[in-house]
């Protein structure tokens, strides 16, 4: 490995670790995909440095070494149709999440848990990769709740079935919580504790329910309400602690229904015994 000659400077990717940013590897990765400038001037990888002679920014922000560095966490409402991820050859770039974002195109942002492209509802970014770990890791029982409406009412026996968890695909699918609708069985509150690909459409597939709707209505603590679809907020240290306060949910009693009907979210209540044919605004 080259050395650093103090004559020549601070390789670049080095000084971007040494001031907390990012690790090395990362930190190259970056300067390749054009996140970090020099004097105003994009960087090049085998770039090197005086540290105090010279202007850094990363993702748009002056790296300054010993300071504390504001990490960047977004709430976006998905909507339906988008994908979570940065590219796919099989998709255009305008039906990726981070079409939505043009603010931070480039940054590299973590996706907190996915949504498929069918699901809609509260996703979390950040480029904080610690934070994006303890949203993700089971151990740290952050729950992710959602509002569901199936093609037909849930069996009790199945729902039974649901709670004690499902084998597919070499996968166990578990729930943490799961609760209907008093006046009408189709639509369902849903808490997992982790996720995996197309938990919820695999469990209830497997049991012959097709999801007519699905949306992520909020991530621990924090609710999706107040932002529309196709917006996002950006979220503040209060924000993040909220975020990561352990809930307190009482053990749910079986048969357990939501409070009224109003809290059934207003895009999945049927008109006149049946689901809408235009879809409606979530907001």
């Amino acid at each position: 490995m080259e050395k650093d000659d103090p004559g020549k400077g601070l390789r670049l990717q080095k000084y971007l670790s040494m001031a907390g940013v990012c690790s090395r590897r990362h930190g190259e990765e970056a300067i390749l995909r054009g996140e970090v400038s020099v004097d105003g001037k994009p960087a090049v990888l085998g770039m090197r440095i005086f540290p105090g002679g010279q202007v850094v920014t990363f993702c748009g922000e002056e790296v300054r070494p010993g300071a504390a560095r504001r990490r960047t966490v977004l709430a976006l409402n998905k909507p339906r149709g988008y994908i979570c991820t940065h590219s796919d050859p099989l998709h255009r770039a305008e039906e990726t999440i981070y079409a939505l974002l043009p603010l931070y195109n480039g940054c590299k942002l973590i996706c907190c848990g996915r949504l498929d492209k069918d699901s809609e509802g509260l996703v979390l970014l950040t480029d904080d990769g610690n934070l994006a770990s303890r949203l993700m890791h089971p151990s740290c029982g952050v729950g992710k709740h959602y509002r569901v409406a199936i093609d037909q009412p849930l069996q009790e026996r199945h729902r039974e079935v649901l709670l004690k968890g499902i084998h597919d695909q070499g996968d166990l699918l578990t729930l943490e919580a799961l609760s209907t609708h008093s006046g009408d069985r189709k639509f369902l509150s849903i808490t997992l504790g982790f996720g995996k690909k197309r938990h919820i459409r695999r469990m209830l597939g497997a049991l012959g329910y097709a999801v007519v709707r699905l949306e992520r209505n909020k991530i621990g603590s924090f609710s999706l309400d107040g932002i529309r679809p196709g917006r996002y907020f950006h979220l503040e240290e209060k924000h993040i602690a909220k975020l990561l306060t352990p809930e307190s949910r009482p053990r749910r009693k079986k048969n357990q229904p939501w409070r009224s009907a109003s809290q059934v979210p207003r895009h999945i209540q049927p008109l006149h015994g049946r689901m809408p044919s235009k879809e409606p605004s979530l907001r």
